[in-house]
């Protein structure tokens, strides 16, 4: 259940010890992580960090993801270096085959495999345009727990998507997604207008998802919306959801002040650690007008993926901050920071919690 945060609330300081998650605090296992498009699943294997563990990427020959650890148990070497015979990863160091469960099948060496020689295998999912993995203990994954997100499967919706890499932690990446007083001032050419920092906001929190909401009564169109054909002024409502730590998902409501549209867009944030320093960012950015306008998809993807590589050097900056002086690890948080500490708190205690007792 979602609670109202005072939007009152006085200055907060963040320390060492504090109960807000920062980029040491351990990575979030018991989620469903985007581990990449579903396009990036073929034939030929892939491979790629996911919270600090290199796996491998690929397809059965009946189409199912696959996600298996990348080590051969045997020597270490990377198995994304060896080759794909049917729905078995041949090592390319010593020829040790291990199938799509990560049961070692051959080893051309010898005539018994030692059961206990294997490679960890990782649940996945596909759902819509994305491959979900799960990280922690594989009882318990559950694919009804996969966020939903229908639109990006819906005949009355389309949208642009990419990708962008973060040399950060992530933790920093979910706060920025609920800081939206920021477009002002980061995003002055794509998102952003004057009036929206100083807008109004209600936030509510839950024990583990948290809401941050506003209203713009009037303002300009901003760069990335004037594809709707507003020219006018308009009036702009702002919803930003923090999911689960895989996911953030924004909406926003445009009206023409100046006749009758109504426009809707979906954001969609995807946030898989690539390790402890550094973060994968998948988006799409859906809408529900002009759906068959191919050039305003290509617009609009180029002008998001500018204002979010706008967010990924300020990210970065703010990383080489980090241990810079004496008051490195101090912060001062604003009313504004409501939403985001709010996420940060889930995300410690989500992490303190498969810590377990101290």
């Amino acid at each position: 259940m979602l609670e109202s945060v005072s939007a009152t609330a006085a200055v907060v300081q963040g320390a060492s010890g504090s109960v807000m998650a920062d980029h040491r605090t351990p990575l979030v296992r018991r989620c469903w992580y985007v581990a990449g498009r579903g396009d990036e699943f073929t034939r030929q294997l892939r491979e790629r960090s996911l919270l600090g563990e290199s796996v491998v990427l690929y397809r059965t020959e009946a189409g199912r993801p696959v996600v298996l650890q990348n080590r051969c148990p045997h020597r270490s070497f990377p198995l994304a270096k060896g080759s794909l015979e049917a729905d078995a990863v041949r090592c390319g160091y010593h020829g040790l085959a291990f199938d799509s469960g990560g049961k070692c099948v051959d080893i051309p060496s010898q005539e018994v495999i030692p059961p206990r020689l294997a490679i960890r295998s990782y649940p996945a999912v596909e759902r819509g345009p994305f491959v979900w993995v799960w990280m922690g203990d594989p009882a318990d994954a559950d694919p009804g727990l996969v966020p939903a997100t229908p639109w990006l499967a819906s005949q009355d919706w389309t949208y642009a998507s990419n990708y962008v890499f973060l040399g950060a932690n992530y933790v920093g990446l979910h706060e920025n997604l609920l800081d939206l007083t920021h477009f002002t001032y980061l995003h002055p050419t794509t998102l952003g207008t004057p009036e929206y920092a100083r807008a109004p906001f209600q936030v509510e929190a839950g024990s583990e998802t948290v809401r941050i909401s506003r209203l713009v009564p009037e303002c300009d169109v901003p760069a990335i919306y004037r594809t709707t054909g507003m020219r006018g002024k308009m009036s702009r409502h702002t919803v930003s959801e923090f999911l689960t730590p895989a996911l953030h998902h924004a909406s926003a409501v445009l009206r023409d002040l100046e006749a009758d549209g109504v426009y809707t867009v979906y954001i969609s944030h995807f946030v898989t650690p690539a390790d402890q320093d550094r973060t994968h960012y998948w988006f799409t950015f859906a809408r529900d007008f002009q759906i068959a306008d191919q050039a305003i998809t290509e617009f609009t993807e180029r002008s998001a993926l500018h204002a979010f590589n706008e967010d990924v050097d300020a990210l970065q900056e703010i990383a080489r901050m980090h241990g810079s002086g004496p008051d490195a690890k101090r912060e001062i948080s604003l009313k504004s920071d409501q939403a985001g500490v709010a996420a940060r708190r889930i995300l410690r205690s989500l992490a303190d919690r498969e810590a377990g007792p101290a």
